[in-house]
């Protein structure tokens, strides 16, 4: 409940910021790109553009380098859990 009201929160405050500061959101911007395969000149661009893509950009990182830890502890948890398995038959069979 306490999450759900703090989430709640934090969208009403970014919805203030957002209607408070349009102008910001709203100016453009001219841009040009020169990359050795790819290029564009002159290209206007919204702000909001280059803000929301920016946010895509971090989300799609961060969720690719959580996806990589998850994966890394889920292997290491199998290796532990085989050397577990393994020292436990290990133990049956010298007490036998």
């Amino acid at each position: 409940m306490i999450r759900a009201i703090i989430i709640s929160f934090i969208f009403i405050l970014s919805l203030v910021f957002i209607f408070q500061n349009q102008s910001v959101f709203l100016s453009e911007f001219n841009i040009s790109l020169d990359f050795f395969v790819f290029s564009f000149e002159e290209r206007i661009l919204n702000n909001a553009v280059l803000i929301v893509s920016s946010f895509l950009i971090g989300a799609l990182i961060t969720l690719v380098s959580i996806g990589l830890g998850t994966i890394k502890k889920s292997r290491e948890i199998a290796n532990l859990k085989k050397k577990i398995s393994l020292t436990s038959v290990k133990n049956e069979n010298e007490e036998k």
